[in-house]
């Protein structure tokens, strides 16, 4: 039985991201470039169909500025 809160959890280090905005291209419902110059992600517990999108985002951040945590495999 799996636990509510228990799947993948994303998290973004900003001092690490420079912004090209790829992640928000990659998964546009989980990531969004502020006006203040800083990565926002909309969901931090990840559902099913939101995973496959943070993974690829994930592997597309050249600054590998997103981490994904927990289980991946829902």
């Amino acid at each position: 039985m799996k636990l509510p809160g228990s799947g993948p959890r994303v998290s973004v280090d900003n001092d690490r991201c420079e912004l090209y905005g790829i992640c928000a291209m990659e998964a546009p419902d989980l990531f969004d470039l502020g006006q203040d110059g800083r990565l926002r992600f909309r969901k931090r517990l990840l559902g099913a169909a939101d995973t496959t999108q943070a993974i690829a985002a994930a592997r597309v951040c050249p600054m590998q500025a997103i981490v994904l945590r927990g289980e991946l495999d829902g």
